[in-house]
């Protein structure tokens, strides 16, 4: 955590710097990468970036906001929420979003950002607010809009349903199983029933 004695209001003056805003994130996921969360510290991360840490404390509350943040940008974690009123098409894109971010240089970051996730439940907690908790209700969201207009049965469990795939996606990524193109659409057809006029 940072300093509590830190006056973390809003400020006058310049606006900020984008540059020091990249460089931070930057430097951010490089000590990660190499040590993990536990070896992240704001000593560290302002001497690689070249800023004070006073730059820091105005753009971050805690050490698990500035972690997060920094993975986000540099893996591009950007929502991917489709809404298209095909849940079996907007689920499945989503999984591809997944897919294509694990099998591209940042999975490995993305792999040991999961692992550190279940050691720091503070680093879990901070990721799940600003990161993961709009993907979830937006799936979430997308299976229960199919069961309100019939296209899945009425006793459907949205919630397992909506984190089903996610969860495949990870255990392949987690255990070296192919990630194949193909993938999305065999875990929708596993974990999406069907109605009795689908064929």
């Amino acid at each position: 955590m940072l300093s509590p004695d830190v006056d973390l209001r809003p400020r006058g003056g310049r606006p900020r710097d984008p540059s020091r805003d990249e460089a931070i994130c930057a430097a951010t996921l490089a000590i990660f990468a190499e040590d993990g969360y536990a070896g992240v510290s704001i000593e560290g991360v302002a001497a690689r970036a070249g800023v004070g840490k006073a730059t820091i404390y105005r753009r971050f509350t805690s050490k698990e906001q500035l972690v997060v943040e920094a993975v986000s940008v540099g893996c591009r974690l950007t929502d991917h929420l489709p809404d298209t009123g095909d849940v079996r098409a907007d689920l499945a894109s989503m999984l591809q979003g997944l897919i294509d971010k694990l099998r591209s240089d940042s999975g490995p970051v993305l792999l040991a950002f999961l692992a550190e996730r279940l050691r720091y439940p503070e680093l879990a907690e901070e990721f799940n607010r600003s990161v993961v908790g709009a993907k979830r209700a937006h799936a979430r969201g997308l299976v229960t809009s199919a069961i309100e207009r019939g296209e899945l049965p009425a006793d459907s469990d949205a919630e397992l349903i909506s984190e089903a795939g996610v969860a495949l996606v990870w255990h392949h990524a987690l255990y070296g199983l192919a990630l194949t193109d193909d993938l999305p659409e065999r875990i929708i057809d596993l974990v999406l029933p069907r109605t009795a006029g689908d064929g």
